[in-house]
């Protein structure tokens, strides 16, 4: 029985098929896309300002294929952060009035 499952190959064939196998596997390790660079965080893009106006720069540039990576949304976060944010974080102004106004005539509906 162990006869018949046996498979015969011709001389020099097994070494073919492991040099076949080598070179597949390192074409297919060479083909391979690069990994994607470590992005950086918030708190980096925070101290380097120069950096992150950088990258924002080139997020903004191509915001169909960057808009959505780690190091793009976290370059915008430092820079939500580090600037005035949203308008209703803001104190409020704390605009003067004016003493010399006099009250107008009511107005009637």
């Amino acid at each position: 029985m162990i006869r018949l499952l046996e498979i015969r190959f011709r001389r020099g064939a097994r070494r073919v098929r492991e040099c076949l196998g080598v070179v597949v596997t390192i074409s297919s390790a060479a083909c391979a896309p690069s990994p994607d660079p470590t992005a950086h965080t918030v708190a980096y893009y925070r101290e380097h300002i120069e950096a992150r106006d950088a990258k924002i720069a080139v997020c903004s540039n191509d915001p169909g294929t960057l808009g959505r990576t780690p190091d793009c949304v976290n370059a915008l976060e430092a820079s939500r952060i580090e600037g005035i944010g949203s308008l209703r974080d803001l104190p409020p102004l704390g605009l003067p009035t004016r003493p010399d106004k006099k009250p107008g005539p009511e107005r009637r509906n």
